[in-house]
């Protein structure tokens, strides 16, 4: 199997990488300095050897994104040209999307079957792109993951996630204060990846949801990381209201059901909880 993941320097392209070489396939990594997905001939020249899966790991989504402009060139655009590019080669189009494209009124876990209702510019441009990649061809996969965390970070964010943010500051002993009215379902980088290759070696079409499994809210999440890490945080909780004003509007619930997964024979990947323990004892190693 030869792949190529585009947005290979993120937290989810890395962590895509990895399993993809783990199974035996060859990759070709390319990171957001190699390529412009917005523009089919950057695209082209970039992936002009043939490839039987095309990862779309790009996102436009940090400090900026907002942005409409921005926003909608590379989650909806670059997510249509990606498509095109994979259709007119015989490829399987990946695309990772996010748990951003719903309004987060529901009170249960949401299936991959809901119509989007996104509230926020980065939400409707991954939701847009959703939209374009499957106008664009039948031989896809649409992976929707949330609250992606990892060693390394976000490169869209600096370098940054929120289980590494939270260590530095209570390490620095900084106050902390983190929302406890927002519940969502967190993804730990390699297991998504580990689990979207899983989907794609057993033939997966249309949208999987590919998150941890349990849900919290993320000062329960903060919790978890300084009882997890024997860190002893000033940590309080907060609510959405209190945050500052110019981001994007948050979901309140954006837990994610499994449907596809089960349909494809597959479990629901392990506890968000265990998988921060991986994290944590992954960090350990390189400290050491």
């Amino acid at each position: 199997m030869r792949v190529v993941v585009v947005g290979a320097t993120g937290q989810f392209g890395r962590a895509m990488v990895a399993a993809c070489k783990h199974v035996g396939w060859e990759v070709l990594a390319l990171g957001h300095d190699s390529v412009e997905v917005a523009e089919g001939a950057s695209v082209a020249r970039a992936l002009e050897r043939p490839y039987d899966v095309v990862v779309n790991a790009t996102v436009w989504h940090g400090p900026a994104q907002e942005d409409p402009i921005m926003a909608l060139r590379v989650n909806a655009i670059g997510a249509r040209v990606l498509a095109d590019h994979a259709a007119a080669h015989g490829a399987l189009c990946v695309t990772v999307s996010t748990d951003y494209v719903f309004d987060g009124d529901a009170t249960c876990p949401y299936d991959e079957s809901v119509t989007p209702s996104p509230r926020s510019v980065y939400g409707i441009s991954k939701a847009t792109g959703e939209a374009l990649v499957r106008a664009a061809t039948a031989d896809h996969l649409i992976v929707r993951v949330a609250s992606l965390f990892d060693l390394g970070g976000s490169r869209a964010k600096g370098g940054t996630s929120f289980v590494g943010t939270m260590l530095a500051n209570a390490r620095a002993g900084k106050p902390l204060r983190v929302v406890n009215d927002q519940i969502h379902s967190p993804s730990y980088a390699p297991d998504a990846a580990t689990v979207t290759v899983e989907l794609i070696r057993r033939g997966a079409r249309g949208i999987a949801h590919v998150t941890n499994s349990g849900w919290c809210s993320w000062f329960e999440m903060a919790s978890a990381i300084m009882v997890e890490a024997g860190i002893n945080a000033d940590l309080s909780p907060s609510t959405l209201k209190d945050l500052p004003s110019g981001g994007p509007p948050r979901p309140r619930y954006s837990v994610l059901a499994h449907g596809a997964l089960r349909r494809y024979g597959l479990p629901s990947p392990r506890t968000w909880r265990d998988a921060l323990r991986d994290y944590l004892a992954r960090e350990a190693l390189i400290e050491a």
